[in-house]
């Protein structure tokens, strides 16, 4: 057999189990009403939490430093590509986040795998929840130190793994989780995290992908959200400017001799292209825009609210979500396909989430909430759902 009928024969069982992924076209902005593979429906998939993609001042920034600094850097950010607008973003940022300094990646899986790849050292050992992004564990991988995982927020295992690690001379420490859990939409339980870090001189490196801009009462994010004042020692964050914040990229933050070896010796950034200059002043502007029009994040959790309610009522458990992530479990893929084609014919989007993103057992339709949504949105969508079969 051919290695392409190899590749043809594995698409083939992937067809078959429900598992095969397939591109669709959005004609437009992200937003809740979209134009989708040429089908008008009312979209629940977007991470665009505050609706800052289509916000004029944002895109007014864009527009403007296209206008400026052209619409690519031209080269990576340590030969000729940092411009201003991005030494401004990093600023912003640390400013925002409350750290010594900020370092912007072209993407947040680039500032994962970055970060990752760097901080434990070859000789280090790194420990991931089980239900961490995938780039935490590429980037782990990539380091070269040993890996171990521990059951999702199970901080008595993780204790017990870190105190080993401490009894056998381990070197670098690195444990490393997701503030909000893409698929579960729950938190990282940080204040514990960061006794248990500080316990065993370990870093804590926490993916803010999706809890900047949606936790604390300003958006600030995960160390707002639990109230923490001052920059814990062992702590540091990355994110990314593409889901809250409207824009495209990814950022480092955290005490300064951690971003200054990052910029030395990460090849994900050193190596990479510099993030253009519209999507950096996009993001700066939306950092501003969190902080002079709250209205957004208060409309975004008024709709997590309604709408968890909304299907707790009707027998939907979105547990153990407590953020605007709700997470519709229906058991195995070819039921989530089922009933994410039932809605799609109703004219409503809401993915479908299989394996490798969950266990085979635990598919589920991932609806996602924004400040753009509205009663008229969720209204239908319920209704087309029903009670829990």
């Amino acid at each position: 057999m051919s290695w392409r009928e190899e590749l043809a024969v594995e698409l083939d069982r992937d067809e078959a189990q429900g598992l095969r992924r397939r591109l669709r076209t959005l004609e437009g902005p992200s937003r809740p009403e979209a134009v989708i593979d040429g089908r008008p429906v009312v979209q629940f998939a977007s991470n665009n939490y505050l609706g800052l993609a289509m916000h004029p001042r944002v895109v007014a920034a864009a527009q403007a430093a296209a206008a400026r600094w052209g619409t690519g850097s031209g080269a990576s950010p340590l030969v000729a590509g940092h411009q201003g607008v991005h030494a401004q973003l990093e600023g912003a940022l640390a400013q925002a986040k409350g750290a010594e300094a900020a370092l912007v990646f072209a993407t947040g899986s680039l500032a994962n795998l970055g970060a990752m790849a760097v901080l434990p050292g070859e000789d280090g050992q790194v420990f991931l929840d089980k239900l961490d992004h995938a780039t935490l564990y590429d980037g782990a991988k990539l380091s070269g130190a040993a890996v171990a995982r521990f059951p999702h927020q199970d901080l008595g295992r993780l204790e017990a793994l870190l105190a080993q690690a401490r009894a056998a001379g381990g070197h670098r420490l690195v444990v490393a989780v997701d503030a909000v859990y893409s698929m579960d939409g729950d938190i990282a339980p940080l204040p514990r995290l960061l006794e248990l870090a500080q316990a065993h001189d370990a870093i804590l490196v926490v993916d803010e992908a999706h809890s900047t801009g949606v936790l604390g009462a300003r958006g600030h994010g995960i160390l707002e959200h639990f109230g923490i004042q001052g920059w814990p020692a062992p702590l540091v964050l990355t994110g990314t400017l593409s889901k809250a914040l409207g824009s495209l990229g990814g950022y480092v933050a955290g005490p300064r001799v951690v971003i200054e070896t990052l910029l030395n010796r990460s090849r994900a950034y050193i190596y990479a292209t510099a993030l253009g200059a519209p999507a950096a002043a996009a993001a700066l502007e939306a950092l501003q825009v969190m902080e002079d029009e709250p209205q957004h994040l208060r409309r975004l959790w008024d709709a997590t609210h309604e709408v968890a309610g909304r299907l707790a009522a009707l027998g939907w458990s979105t547990a153990p979500s407590v953020t605007p992530i709700l997470p519709l479990r229906v058991g195995a893929a070819d039921q989530a396909m089922a009933l994410q084609r039932r809605l799609w014919e109703a004219g409503y989007l809401v993915p479908a989430i299989r394996p490798p993103t969950v266990p085979a057992n635990a598919c589920r339709l991932r609806l996602s909430l924004s400040a753009e949504h509205e009663p008229r949105h969720w209204d239908g969508l319920l209704r087309c759902l029903g009670g829990r079969p």
